[in-house]
């Protein structure tokens, strides 16, 4: 039976482990931590939005969108296995704008979304204002993206850690891998804790770890970006859809949650919650919605996204045979990870060739 190893609990790390182990792959998952989805992850918002990620027609927009039309059945599936629900909505996504620079971004993805064919509506402030009566703000217009939607990113770690328990995955908690096994420039599998596992495939889907600093004799650049959220408590729901501007998102949970993010904060492997980020948070959601200075304060968390320098993802081959990596989704690993655990299975089982994700390969920053 071929074997793999793993590194790595995310969300995609979760759907590689869960796409090989449903082939028939032996898979052993490395966690540097003691539980599943404690990074990035378990930090996010969990909004699907492909169309207000990318930045026009191309190789990410395609991704983004394929991957977004696997999500449903990916729900279902997990939902399904678990026992758990994910709180999946498609309630779709309004993208505001209050000032002359918001509206002229909002103006730029009209144009190209227009153009590919993408289904959005141009809305005025009335409409918004009917339809999402807390936001009371001075918005100036907005689009109506309506296939977009929202899951609980944590209940997502834990269906997939549920499914994939299932399929026979064993799961190595607080070990980090700390060498590669090597023969040559092949990968014979990962040591952890002293202790060696072959493997026949090995996938970093390590996140902002996923560079494996003085483990790997080549550089992933990857960066890890704090995003840190606010969680508030409300009677009831505060918006149906999910209410998104330049400087804050509203997202609303089950039972009386309300999620408000984020910032974008290159301060190294730092997840501190600070002051100057909560009040930031909190502007932007005051602008959106008044009432905002009234909800009653939950908690505050931070999160780093694992970033490459061109806010792509790297996927794929590396220049050691044997070794692939899944990393660097930056604010889009919720939304990406079903199609890249799919994508990387394909890879590694050689049914599709890697001109399918070429775009993404780790060759791009060669140079």
């Amino acid at each position: 039976m071929m074997k793999a190893a793993v590194i790595g609990s995310g969300a995609v790390g979760l759907a590689v482990a869960d796409e090989l182990s449903r082939r028939g792959i032996a898979v052993e998952l490395f966690e540097r931590s003691g539980q599943p989805g404690a990074e990035a992850s378990g930090a996010a918002a969990g909004i699907l939005s492909p169309q207000a990620e990318a930045d026009g027609p191309g190789p990410f927009w395609d991704l983004l969108s394929e991957a977004h039309r696997l999500i449903p059945e990916t729900v279902e599936r997990l939902q399904r296995l678990s026992g758990l629900s994910l709180d999946y909505r498609a309630d779709g996504m309004f993208g505001l704008a209050f000032t002359p620079e918001d509206e002229a971004v909002l103006d730029r993805q009209a144009a190209w979304q227009q153009r590919c064919g993408v289904v959005f509506e141009r809305v005025d402030p009335a409409r918004i204002r009917r339809e999402e009566p807390a936001v009371d703000g001075r918005v100036r217009s907005g689009i109506f993206w309506r296939d977009n939607a929202q899951l609980d990113p944590v209940r997502m770690v834990q269906a997939y850690r549920r499914a994939v328990e299932l399929q026979g995955v064993r799961f190595h908690w607080n070990r980090p891998v700390t060498r590669l096994l090597l023969e040559g420039d092949r990968v014979l599998g990962v040591e952890s804790a002293g202790v060696r596992t072959e493997a026949d495939a090995v996938v970093d889907c390590a996140g902002s770890w996923g560079g494996l600093e003085g483990v790997l004799p080549f550089k992933i650049p990857l960066e890890p970006v704090r995003g840190q959220m606010l969680e508030f408590s409300v009677e009831k729901p505060v918006v149906r859809a999910i209410v998104h501007s330049p400087r804050a998102y509203l997202v609303q949970r089950a039972g009386g949650k309300l999620v408000a993010g984020t910032t974008l904060e290159r301060v190294g492997f730092d997840r501190t919650v600070t002051e100057e980020g909560r009040r930031a948070i909190q502007a932007g959601v005051e602008e959106m919605c008044s009432g905002g200075s009234s909800w009653r304060f939950e908690r505050a968390w931070a999160g780093l996204r694992p970033e490459t320098p061109d806010h792509l993802p790297i996927l794929g081959k590396t220049p050691l045979s044997g070794f692939w990596v899944a990393a660097g989704h930056y604010r889009n690993g919720i939304l990406l990870a079903p199609l890249t655990g799919r994508l990387m299975a394909d890879l590694i089982t050689g049914k599709s060739g890697p001109e399918r994700i070429a775009p993404f390969s780790l060759r791009r920053f060669e140079k």
